[in-house]
């Protein structure tokens, strides 16, 4: 458990140690780890086009097998169910956030007297290969030939690129994550305060906790028709998975256990061995509940008032096809938001740092939200199906590792 756990050690212990000792380290070196945090950052968003297309490319390919109806509904549904929780997310924090303190004019007077702001030695000028749009682009351009049109050969292409991305963010980016947003975090301390600037976050996890809940027992709701029975009988399936999910904060680690829940609560293997796999990287309940609440906090602590309900309605559009080319791991869902949020949003490198880190710390409540949320997709998309031939026929198919 422990060792589970130990990403979210190490960046508590970092927190709490800069936030107390952070003043007394030496200047030179809160900028050496800035540095290597913006060079980190600027490697990535270099690569990142590379990253989106392989996973949207691989994600949407991987379907091929499939029956193309199913494929369709599928996709139709996580998208619909991916939107309607990110506006609830946006107006759960438009309305209560202010509440729980976070309002721009108290930033803004904490930021009138500032010290000179911490900068980096020296950044890495990469060339633009590519834009994220264009990758977000041509991935689902690309996924969806392999998905209608393409063969097994292609669909293995994307499966082997997306292996090989997976590969090097897990063991190579993910162990150095702790180093990633310590950079950031020296320069919250140096240029603000981060016991000012955390001690309110309780209550904003609280909210995003309390939300992402009610989201996930309506998903149960709906997927059971209302009937209590079978909602508690369900919930009780999926149980296991939601532990697992919350020491691992995987959802693909958990996918052994969410398709033994939904083929319990399902009575229908074959379906349940369709939708879970294909579901368990895009339909993110509790990113999207979580992350606009994240989104609107950061911004209120840096002194910015939050999006209007245009400017988030253009951001949920990027979301919506950013979500194909999230990777498996900790903190992936963010990271594929940063360059978005840079180039389209006004997010600067601290508030990126910020949100990185608070992102990570309550991924493991996010990872719970979105497997029991897929166990309850499945449950719905059975209930959906019935007993239509089609999908009675459709021959199971082994999970994804």
């Amino acid at each position: 458990m422990t060792k589970d756990f130990g990403l979210i050690i190490k960046l508590g212990l970092s927190i709490v140690l800069i936030m107390f000792l952070g003043d007394f380290v030496p200047e030179n070196i809160q900028r050496a780890f800035f540095t290597l945090s913006i060079l980190m950052k600027d490697t990535l968003v270099f690569f990142m086009p590379i990253i989106v297309f392989s996973f949207i490319f691989a994600c949407l390919s991987s379907f091929q097998q499939r029956a193309p109806l199913l494929i369709v509904m599928i996709l139709s549904f996580v998208i619909i169910s991916n939107f309607v929780c990110v506006q609830l997310g946006y107006v759960a924090g438009d309305i209560f956030l202010p509440y729980l303190g976070y309002h721009a004019d108290n930033a803004v007077e904490k930021t009138t007297s500032l010290l000179p702001t911490l900068e980096p030695f020296f950044s890495m000028p990469y060339p633009r290969l590519m834009s994220t749009d264009m990758a977000l682009f041509l991935g689902t351009v690309v996924g969806l030939y392999g998905a209608f049109w393409g063969n097994a050969k292609l669909a293995s292409w994307g499966n082997v690129l997306k292996n090989k991305i997976q590969f090097a963010l897990t063991k190579i980016f993910i162990p150095l994550v702790p180093l990633y947003v310590i950079g950031f975090l020296f320069k919250i301390q140096h240029d603000e305060s981060l016991i000012d600037m955390f001690a309110g976050y309780g209550p904003m996890i609280g909210l995003v906790v309390v939300v992402q809940t009610l989201s996930t027992l309506i998903f149960f709701i709906k997927a059971n028709m209302g009937n209590i029975q079978n909602i508690k009988a369900s919930l009780k399936n999926f149980f296991p998975s939601g532990l697992v999910a919350l020491s691992t904060m995987s959802s693909v680690a958990t996918l052994p256990l969410t398709l033994e829940a939904a083929e319990k609560s399902t009575k229908n293997k074959a379906l349940a061995q369709v939708v879970i796999p294909a579901t368990t990287n895009i339909h993110h309940v509790g990113d999207s509940v979580g992350v606009p609440i994240l989104m609107a906090a950061v911004l209120a602590i840096n002194g910015f008032e939050a999006m209007t309900y245009g400017t988030f309605l253009i951001f949920s559009m990027y979301y919506m096809v950013a979500k194909f080319g999230v990777a498996s791991v900790p903190g992936g869902e963010v990271i594929v938001l940063l360059p978005i949020l840079q180039a389209h949003f006004g997010f600067t490198d601290s508030m990126m740092g910020l949100l990185t880190t608070l992102y990570i710390l309550i991924d493991p409540f996010i990872t719970v939200a979105n497997v029991l949320s897929n166990g309850a997709l499945a449950i719905f998309m059975d209930k959906l199906c019935g007993r239509m031939k089609s999908f009675q026929a459709l021959e199971a198919v082994p999970a994804d590792e």
